[in-house]
């Protein structure tokens, strides 16, 4: 202990008495060493952070058709309750199913992601509340309708007091503890509501054939519990076959064949169907990759600055070994050193990691339609690994250049004879040094495409469009159901809202539709011909629109008609369907479709039993790309909202003039308040606004972002590098170069002897790093939007910047040599 403090002691001395090299060097470290701490500080809240309570130690309760084994469905409540009182396997056993629920007034309602959840839910989940009470049984019970909640820490301030949710006065009764996300990691409701008021406050989106609670087919919810101690896997899985079996015979017509399974809930999602973290681990990995490879480009880059500032500490290191010191002291005390410089980047590389992530979740949270619970500050975990990171630094750059520095002819170098100067080192192109920063040459031009790649795929996201033009295109979304609207009241709301849109000054059109592409929300159905040879149904997208929803879009039809204004507006219209070209060529191959008979294909726990009914095709529509991420558009069909009724509704406005958009949107805001003052408008903006705040385009930006971000980084430090090596080699070269110049060399013959060896370095590193772009290309095809993995714009661009930097780098330091005068460099040394 005595010698390391000694050891300590007197690295801090050595790396005061050059205080521009200690800087330089702990900035570079703390560049790569943060870059490092930020990505696992994101990987940690995702993958490692224990979640509140219990929730690590949750398993998921799931069910399936023996015939079928990927038919997965929700529970009925009836099933739950019967399985919660019978199976014996469970300590606790809990449900709950998401929903949207309206806050506030029509005139500042905001839409968030509520809970409905079973009493048992916090116990379940062994999580305290910080204040109030949790559910009660009575609150629990179908049909209870007693209206009481329970909110985040963010509304603490709330206990005891009563908020407005979907029109309703609810008493919050209790409080979550700060950072509290129930079973998922990074995100969670803002409210927690009991499963007796499901009929009141989940939506028809979310409600899965819109019967009441009590209804044993009506399967809504997702379950998930905690194995009583010592049960096994194959104890737990006879357990679930006799009680599958029980259910089966007690209620054959909605239990018919079903299994109940028990797997580990992923820390990312819910769902009705097993999920594991594989993806997300994959992901995970491939950013503490990438941004390894940044600690690896600062690493490579001290350990030039330490073999250039070795060279002025031969005669010390020589000294201390004719002394008597051994070469393994010596070498100790130089990784003392380097540890020092690591754990200041450390230090600075927290500070990093905190700004870098704050500001990652900031825009993310704008954008997520469920709140980020995200603490950027480091925990204990996140402090290891910068530790581990700081120490694998050390290793990286200090070993390689002590164990050079020890390595020593202590004649000449107690002569004070560079080495680098010696007449059999100068012809030597490729010294250690010149390898090293061949090496980040080579790591950043891989660095710099994959940003590129990313970047370019951003700005294409960017332009992106479904297939229709957002010029002059609104979008007002209403929901009376938010304002407690009856299905009567909101059919009658949705048709009051259209004609008087439709009359307004300014509006070319106007359409209604459940869903909007590019959305956060999607909906799908298998479609199937009736009557007709198919091999199986077509998956489509499924939206309910009205009249005019192409017209609006600015699509024409390309054959038939779009939906009429009956069969926009009544519930006993013709069974009819609009399909898209490509559901079209699937369903009936070269045969005209117009006319034909389709329906949905029978599915376990369908949303839509009604629509088992055959519906008759009466146009086919244009093909619209519904996911950011689509390739191409399609299979669509679109249904009426006539037979169809859905409360949250978008209403599309195509605007009849260029560029009145905003203007339009303040008349409309006007028209509907002075048409209903309590119809809920949770949203109104021009379709390039709804485009530009979409998660999926978030995604795509941040990735952009981040990895041209690594990208970016990687090549500052190339440089530096470069520059480093080549400024200390003209610095070793003086004589040389006054001897060339005395001799009767000219300026640009030196500046372009200096070049022709940056140039030979950035050749090799450029040979070098283009397969390693290409691998990484390829490697992250499948996360690039509308970009190839080989893309020529970028692999162009990426090696020409980099020659470009590099150029810079070394024109700097050839430009200073030129400016030696022959007779100060002969007198040197």
């Amino acid at each position: 202990m005595h010698r390391l403090l000694q050891d300590v002691r007197f690295g801090i001395r050595t790396l005061l008495k050059t205080p521009g090299f200690t800087l330089v060097a702990v900035l570079v470290l703390a560049l790569g060493i943060g870059a490092n701490s930020a990505m696992f500080t994101i990987v940690n809240g995702m993958m490692f952070k224990p979640l509140s309570g219990r929730a690590d130690d949750l398993i998921g309760l799931y069910s399936h058709d023996r015939t079928k084994p990927d038919s997965y469905r929700a529970f009925s409540y009836p099933n739950f309750a019967d399985i919660r009182e019978s199976a014996g396997l469970f300590d606790a056993l809990m449900a709950h199913t998401f929903t949207q629920v309206g806050i506030g007034t029509a005139d500042s309602i905001r839409q968030v992601f509520a809970d409905v959840v079973s009493s048992n839910y916090f116990d379940t989940l062994d999580v305290p509340l910080a204040a109030g009470r949790t559910f009660s049984a009575a609150e629990e019970r179908p049909g209870a309708r007693i209206p009481v909640a329970i909110v985040s820490a963010d509304r603490a301030d709330q206990l005891g007091q009563t908020i407005r949710i979907n029109g309703i006065d609810f008493t919050v009764v209790g409080v979550t503890p700060r950072g509290f996300t129930g079973t998922m990691a990074l995100v969670g409701p803002e409210l927690w509501l009991p499963l007796g008021m499901y009929d009141v406050v989940v939506s028809d989106m979310f409600k899965e054939n819109g019967r009441g609670l009590t209804d044993r087919g009506n399967v809504a919810l997702v379950v998930a519990g905690r194995l009583k101690p010592g049960v096994t896997a194959d104890a737990a899985a006879a357990r679930l076959e006799a009680v599958s079996r029980q259910l089966a015979d007690a209620y054959p017509a909605e239990n018919r064949n079903q299994l109940l399974t028990i797997n580990p809930l992923p820390r990312m999602s819910t769902s009705t169907s097993p999920g594991t973290d594989q993806g997300l681990g994959i992901a995970a990995g491939m950013l503490m990759g990438l941004s390894g490879v940044v600690l690896l480009i600062a690493c490579l880059n001290i350990a030039n600055m330490l073999l250039a500032r070795g060279s002025a500490r031969r005669k010390e290191i020589a000294i201390r070994l004719a002394v008597g010191g051994g070469r393994g002291r010596i070498v100790r005390q130089l990784l003392t050193e380097g540890l020092l410089l690591a754990a200041a980047g450390a230090a600075g590389g927290l500070l990093v990691a905190y700004w870098s992530t704050s500001a990652l979740v900031g825009s993310l949270a704008r954008v997520m339609p469920l709140p980020l619970q995200f603490d950027p500050s480091p925990d204990v975990l996140v402090l290891t690994a910068t530790t581990a990171f700081a120490v694998a630094a050390t290793v990286a750059f200090g070993l390689g250049p002590a164990l050079k520095m020890t390595r020593v002819n202590l004649v000449t170098d107690l002569k004070e004879i560079a080495a680098d100067a010696a007449p059999s080192v100068l012809g030597r192109r490729f010294t250690a040094r010149n390898v090293l920063v061949v090496g980040q040459i080579a790591l950043s031009l891989m660095l710099l495409a994959a940003g590129g790649l990313f970047a370019r795929g951003a700005l294409k996201a960017a332009s992106a469009t479904p297939g229709f033009s957002y010029d002059r295109e609104l979008l007002v979304q209403i929901d009376p159901e938010l304002a407690r609207y009856d299905e009567a009241m909101g059919r009658a709301a949705h048709r009051r809202v259209l004609e008087r849109l439709r009359a307004t000054p300014g509006v070319e059109a106007a359409g209604i539709a459940s869903t909007v592409p590019f959305g956060d929300f999607h909906e799908g159905e298998p479609v199937e011909r009736v009557g007709g040879a198919t091999d199986r149904p077509a998956s489509a997208i499924y939206r309910i629109i009205g009249a005019d929803y192409f017209r609006t879009l600015r699509l024409p039809m390309i054959r038939g008609r779009e939906f009429t204004p009956a069969e926009e507006d009544s519930p006993n219209a013709p069974r009819v369907a609009i399909v898209d070209e490509r559901l079209a060529r699937r369903l009936f191959g070269t045969e005209d479709p117009i006319g034909q008979m389709i329906r949905f294909a029978e599915q376990p726990g369908r949303a839509r039993q009604e629509s088992r009914e055959p519906m008759q095709i009466v146009g086919i529509a244009a093909p619209i790309r519904d996911e950011l991420f689509d390739r191409e558009a399609g299979p669509a069909i679109y249904v009426p909202s006539g037979r169809n009724y859905r409360s949250n509704m978008t209403v599309h406005i195509a605007v009849a003039r260029p560029g009145a958009e905003a203007e339009m949107l303040d008349v409309i805001r006007r028209e509907l308040h002075a048409l209903d003052p309590a119809l809920p408008v949770p949203q109104a903006t021009t379709m390039q606004g709804f485009h530009d705040r979409s998660l999926e385009l978030w995604a795509v930006s941040a990735g952009g972002r981040l990895f041209m971000t690594f990208g970016l980084l990687a090549l500052l430090l190339a440089v530096v590098g470069l520059y480093g090596v080549k400024s200390y080699l003209v610095s070793q070269r003086t004589r040389e170069i006054g001897i060339r110049m005395a001799l009767g060399a000219r300026p640009r013959d030196v500046l372009r002897l200096l070049f022709a060896e940056g140039a030979a370095l950035s050749a090799v590193g450029v040979a070098i790093g283009l397969p390693l772009a290409i691998g990484l290309g390829l490697l992250m095809s499948n996360l690039l939007y509308d970009v190839k993995p080989v893309d020529p714009v970028v692999f162009t661009a990426a090696p020409l910047l980099l020659v470009a930097a590099a150029a810079a780098a070394t024109w700097i330091p050839a430009r200073r040599a030129t400016r030696i005068l022959p007779l100060t460099a002969l007198r040197e040394q």
